[in-house]
């Protein structure tokens, strides 16, 4: 056998890994941030985050995101967050999901715990208000460029939604000007560019879009970002200057219908108190 053989041989099962295995894979990610601007003595807060939905036949049906859910639920978050981009738009070889039922399918969220979005591009690409309305329907808060202050077990929190920066919405002074000081802050962007400019007393930023790149090379990284951060902050959990900003992976895909290198995720982050 010959080394162009092998070659096409490892690329051909490469690609139907990428189209058929890994889209339909799950991680659960147990981030953990501890920061002086949490309460002494206060208990941690228990974070869901699901991103990136882009709800789709076939990875994306509604029989998944029921799944999905379920098992984001079983790590009984205290408070779920969902950063954008609930709908698939300019993406080959899927067909699309209407938001009604794909919001529906999400509505469980909002009837365990306190449930927060705020928008994506691909959202406002299919009808911001139609999307908002949608998921408001079903108990969803949608923020944009808004704060809310939640009350939770381990105490009150304020969850901040920034609207898309990538479709220009985006005002992170107004969504920051209810803020008080009598609780902490978590802020919820579609996008993480906002990340150098967030205050250094918001402990916490949670993004998604990048979907850690979608397709990734072993010891290269992602071919794609769609992020002006630095290539290592296009994913996972980062601290700088004592802010963190956590980019989750998401579930969904854009595109073309394919994950490499980079499985879809839900996440359970725990925010506390300085070790």
């Amino acid at each position: 056998m010959s080394l162009m053989t092998i070659a096409l041989g490892t690329a051909a099962a490469a690609g139907c890994y990428a189209a058929a295995i890994e889209p339909r894979l799950l991680r659960l990610r147990l981030p953990c941030v501890r920061t002086p601007h949490w309460p002494a003595g206060r208990p941690p807060l228990r974070l869901g985050i699901l991103s990136d939905l882009h709800a789709a036949w076939p990875h994306m049906t509604l029989p998944r995101i029921g799944r999905i859910v379920a098992r984001l639920l079983d790590a009984k978050p205290d408070i779920v967050l969902l950063p954008g981009d609930f709908i698939s738009s300019h993406t080959r070889f899927v067909r699309q999901i209407a938001i009604e039922p794909a919001a529906e399918a999400l509505a469980v969220l909002a009837e365990a715990a306190p449930t927060f979005a705020v928008l994506g591009n691909h959202d406002w690409y299919y009808g911001g208000e139609r999307v908002a309305k949608a998921l408001e329907r079903h108990g969803i808060g949608v923020l944009r460029n808004a704060a809310t202050q939640v009350a939770t077990r381990t105490g009150a929190v304020w969850i901040a939604g920034l609207d898309c920066m990538w479709s220009g919405r985006a005002d992170l002074a107004r969504t920051l000007q209810d803020l008080d000081g009598t609780a902490p802050t978590v802020l919820m962007s579609h996008v993480p560019d906002v990340f150098p400019d967030v205050p250094q007393g918001i402990p916490l930023t949670v993004a998604g879009h990048t979907h850690g790149g979608q397709v990734c090379l072993p010891g290269y990284g992602p071919l794609r970002t769609l992020t002006k951060l630095p290539r290592r902050q296009a994913y996972g959990l980062h601290e700088i200057g004592g802010r963190h900003l956590y980019v989750t992976g998401g579930v969904g895909t854009t595109v073309l219908p394919i994950r490499f290198w980079r499985p879809p995720e839900i996440a359970l982050l725990t925010l506390g108190g300085s070790a």
